[in-house]
C-alpha cells in the first residue's frame, strides 16, 4: 500500500440500539441508532433510515449536544435540532425530535402538539437504559443487532 492510498477507517461508535418510529410529520417511519463511542464512552444519536423521499444527514449527534439544547428549553422543536448538524438537511432536526421524543427524552406539550418539552429528571443516557431495561425484559422492540447486518436485515 502506498503512502496516498488510505486504510478505511471503521465507525468509532458501536451501535447499542436501533429504533423506529414515526416521523414528526406521521408520513414516514424513521429509523434511528443510539451508539456510544468506543473511544471516549459517550453515547451519540444517528437517523439511519425513513421510508419517505426526505434528505437527512447520517451522521452522529453527540448526546452532550443533545442534553444542551434539550435542558431548560421551554420549547423544543424540529428547528432546535438543526444545530446539531449545521449546513446540513433542515429535515435532521425533526427526524431527531421524533426520535428523542420515541425514547422518552422530550414528549409533545399541551395544548399545541407541535412543540415540545423535556421530561423532568430525565436524561438521554437514562432514556437509552430504560429502553435497553425494556427490550431486556420483553417489552420493547429493536434492540441493535448482534451481526454487522444491516438494521433492515435485522428486524
Amino acid at each position: 500500500m502506498s503512502e496516498t492510498e488510505s486504510v478505511p477507517q471503521s465507525d468509532p461508535v458501536c451501535i447499542l440500539y436501533i429504533g423506529e418510529c414515526p416521523s414528526v410529520s406521521g408520513r414516514s417511519t424513521l429509523t434511528y441508532a443510539v451508539g456510544k463511542h468506543e473511544a471516549e464512552g459517550t453515547l451519540h444519536l444517528r437517523i439511519a433510515d425513513n421510508t419517505g423521499k426526505g434528505m437527512w444527514c447520517k451522521d452522529w449527534a453527540p448526546a452532550q449536544a443533545i442534553e444542551a439544547i434539550v435542558a431548560g428549553a421551554q420549547e423544543l422543536t424540529a428547528k432546535s435540532f438543526q444545530g446539531l448538524h449545521p449546513g446540513k438537511s433542515i429535515n435532521t432536526g425533526g427526524f431527531v425530535l421524533a426520535a428523542l421524543r420515541d425514547l422518552g427524552l422530550i414528549r409533545p406539550c399541551e395544548p399545541n402538539t407541535r412543540v415540545h418539552e423535556h421530561v423532568p429528571m430525565t436524561t438521554l443516557e437514562q432514556a437509552v437504559t430504560d429502553r435497553l431495561t425494556a427490550v431486556a425484559g420483553g417489552t420493547a422492540a429493536n434492540p441493535a443487532p448482534k451481526s454487522r447486518r444491516k438494521a433492515k436485515e435485522a428486524v
